[in-house]
């Protein structure tokens, strides 16, 4: 979305508020019909960024987050292209960021062009913090939009639960979809919703209009397993993905089951029934480019989750994007490599 010459990336919608503006990354209509969890999460800027080349000496940005979650602070980074400058943390009280180009942009232009990377570090990307209800207060500078040439050509979009939204990754850039995009150095649809996943009629819907992606990642179960019966998992499971292949039936769609959690280590059942549905679904469409991942074999190391036994630490966030950024390129890049 282009807003007041910057790009505001995966963002769907704005609300302009007394205080400045906030954002949504699904469309209030979508939004409002979606699980209360759902209706918060989608305002909070999980893989947001304010992109813009800068005209002027510096910019300034002002920003907070809303002040009856602030328990929930963030922290923001600046990026020139791929190039990580600095951070800062944003809690209730306004914080004024100031960017302004290096004296030597050009070496970094210089080894961009030389590794071939897909970012210009002409491109100020600033990364919000994933996990704060965030408002944006004041946007000072001479911007200009970017080009299309300033970013790379391929999107992947992520749909899931607080794991995919990115809690406990602690810093924007280190969600598991963050990392996944770096390494593959593409751009990610974060469309994560902690504790709000819920497969809804209208998301699907949602997912498979949109047309700017080139493959998907849906994790998915863990969101549902403690409150609904497995039929309707089932129920929910079976249109989600039925409409997401109808629509998109010539994009690469991996289904990913749950990764291990506090169900798995108490001898419980029923997340085993959540798999095989979600496993034995893919199964049943029988498409070569709709592939089932297990989760569990995408998060090995137990060390890798935090001490809740179901969110991953940061060195689980790694595991898991490293696990599937290999599994990704035996399908999408796999001529690429050859």
């Amino acid at each position: 979305m282009i807003y007041k010459n910057v790009e505001l990336y995966n963002v769907e919608e704005v609300f302009e508020t007394k205080d400045g503006i906030q954002f949504s990354r699904v469309p209030n209509k979508v939004r409002e019909k979606l699980n209360n969890n759902a209706k918060t999460r989608a305002l909070m800027p999980a893989g947001c960024e304010i992109r813009f080349n800068l005209k002027s000496e510096k910019a300034k940005i002002t920003m907070k987050a809303k002040k009856e979650i602030a328990k929930y602070n963030g922290i923001c980074e600046i990026y020139f292209g791929d190039f990580f400058n600095t951070w800062y943390f944003i809690n209730e009280n306004p914080v004024e960021i100031e960017v302004q180009y290096p004296d030597d942009l050009y070496k970094l232009e210089e080894l961009a062009r030389r590794k071939k990377l897909k970012f210009d570090p002409k491109l100020i990307r600033i990364l919000l913090p994933h996990i704060v209800d965030l408002i944006i207060i004041e946007m000072e500078g001479d911007f200009q939009i970017p080009e299309k040439t300033q970013t790379p050509d391929v999107k992947f979009l992520a749909y899931g639960s607080s794991i995919t939204h990115g809690a406990f990754s602690i810093i924007p850039s280190y969600t598991y979809v963050a990392r996944i995009a770096h390494i593959l150095g593409i751009d990610a649809i974060n469309l994560g919703l902690g504790g709000g996943c819920h497969l809804e009629k209208e998301i699907a819907d949602y997912i498979a209009k949109r047309d700017d992606w080139k493959f998907a990642v849906f994790e998915l179960g863990v969101n549902m397993v403690g409150g609904f019966e497995v039929e309707e998992f089932k129920k929910r499971v079976d249109y989600f993905v039925e409409k997401i292949v109808k629509e998109k039936s010539e994009k690469y769609l991996f289904f990913v089951d749950m990764f291990p959690f506090y169900m798995d280590f108490d001898n419980q059942k029923k997340q085993k029934k959540f798999r095989e549905i979600v496993k034995n679904k893919v199964k049943e469409i029988n498409k070569e480019n709709v592939i089932h991942i297990s989760g569990v074999k995408v998060l090995k190391d137990i060390k890798g989750l935090t001490a809740d036994r179901i969110h991953p630490s940061i060195s689980g966030f790694e595991e898991i994007a490293s696990n599937l950024t290999n599994i990704l390129k035996k399908y999408i890049f796999k001529k690429k490599n050859k």
